[in-house]
């Protein structure tokens, strides 16, 4: 058997549920000790869709908000050559950091670094977030290439968007 109660609120809109009593219900429970006797909080699908408008309004996108593309290109720095190198899982591939220091040693922007690991991965928003940052995509990295000759190396399918991004004006 269902118990509930509501909650007091102005809106009655928030109600406490118990688990259900049924034998199935205590065979679940008797499987999942840690949510015996715990209560859910029911909140009614058009005050969800009220909040959800509420906090989109005041944050229509990320890049509004600051979160995304908000940097300028002298706002990276070596350290974030690393964070990436590290995010992009580059050093379990590669084993050691030598081919990044390598190219931080050539005195190569760190925008400009970013965006040669990002083109060859194909990683679309991180390049068009560094693009908009006024990344150089003809920045020459190890061995004479740029992000244009690299785009796509690790990951075919991007190919054709990243070369799309890096040849967009910004």
């Amino acid at each position: 058997m269902m118990t509930s109660s509501a909650v007091t609120s102005s809106s009655s809109i928030v109600s406490s549920t118990r688990k259900n009593d049924s034998p199935r219900a205590k065979k679940v429970n008797h499987n999942n000790n840690n949510n015996i006797g715990k209560r859910n909080l029911v909140i009614s699908r058009g005050i969800f869709d009220d909040i959800k408008a509420q906090v989109q309004s005041l944050r229509p996108d990320a890049k509004s908000a600051g979160i995304y593309g908000s940097q300028g290109k002298d706002d990276y720095e070596d350290v974030d050559v690393e964070y990436y190198f590290n995010y992009m899982g580059l050093l379990a591939v590669e084993g050691t950091y030598d081919r990044m220091n390598a190219l931080m040693e050539t005195g190569i922007h760190p925008a400009d670094a970013i965006l040669l690991f990002a083109s060859a991965e194909g990683d679309t928003p991180k390049c068009t977030e560094l693009m908009e940052a006024g990344a150089n995509p003809n920045a020459k990295g190890l061995d004479g290439v740029n992000a244009i000759d690299v785009a796509g190396e690790n990951n075919a399918e991007k190919k054709e968007m990243v070369l799309e991004i890096l040849q967009k004006k910004y």
